[in-house]
């Protein structure tokens, strides 16, 4: 049995990086790798600015695979894909060209911190930000709101989208029901705040790529 839902937008927001990608840690342990020396001293900003300045005097290739060993889990790539992946990533956009679409939301990481650090010289990050009001019809509707799946969410915003998207003119058919594992590797990130017993804001990460394409006139319903 279908629920119904209604959505309202409240907005969307490109990013160059993804909330909590790169955190003061991150660009102390980054230092250690390029062998930057004692940063007790710095101040946060000046470790981010030292950081970029070391991935910058770096060789691109360089750059990128201390990145891509220092994002990646161990073994996810091979020394093979590394390397190619290394010398691509001043030119592609390896977070949606990747043939391995679950290695995107890591590609767009690497490739956030490079374009910062070279100050462009790589393609630019387009993350996007999403967040809506979902008010189901129903108490079992709300709990579908409560951890929301990719795959339903996808639903629920595919229908704001004309049908010449990408996401249309790739997922017609798990738009529609059934299993949708793709939408993991479209959806990035969600989170879903209980407004009241049957309506949530929902905040989702993922690219223009996909997310571009939702664009509201403004609150509409959808059966799900």
């Amino acid at each position: 049995m279908s629920q119904q839902f209604t959505i309202t937008p409240v907005s969307s927001e490109e990013l160059q990086e993804l909330p909590g990608d790169w955190t003061t840690d991150d660009y102390r342990k980054l230092l250690e790798l390029t062998e930057y020396g004692d940063t007790s001293d710095l101040s946060n900003k000046e470790i981010q600015e030292m950081t970029f300045m070391s991935i910058a005097d770096l060789e691109k290739p360089e750059a990128a695979k201390l990145l891509i060993d220092y994002v990646f889990p161990k073994d996810a790539l091979t020394p093979g894909q590394i390397q190619n992946s290394s010398h691509e990533m001043d030119t592609e956009r390896l977070w949606e060209e990747y043939p391995e679409p679950q290695h995107h939301r890591n590609f767009f990481r690497v490739g956030s911190l490079l374009y910062a650090a070279y100050n462009g010289g790589h393609p630019k990050p387009d993350g996007r930000q999403v967040v809506v009001n979902i008010t189901a019809k129903n108490e079992e509707g709300a709990q579908l709101l409560q951890q929301p799946t990719p795959a339903f969410l996808l639903r629920l915003l595919a229908p704001a989208m004309n049908s010449h998207a990408l996401l249309h003119r790739l997922y017609e058919d798990e738009l529609k029901s059934g299993p949708f594992p793709a939408a993991a590797n479209i959806i990035w990130s969600v989170e879903s705040i209980s407004i009241d017993d049957q309506s949530f804001t929902v905040t989702l990460l993922s690219t223009d790529y996909w997310l571009e394409a939702f664009d509201p006139i403004g609150e509409y319903e959808v059966s799900v």
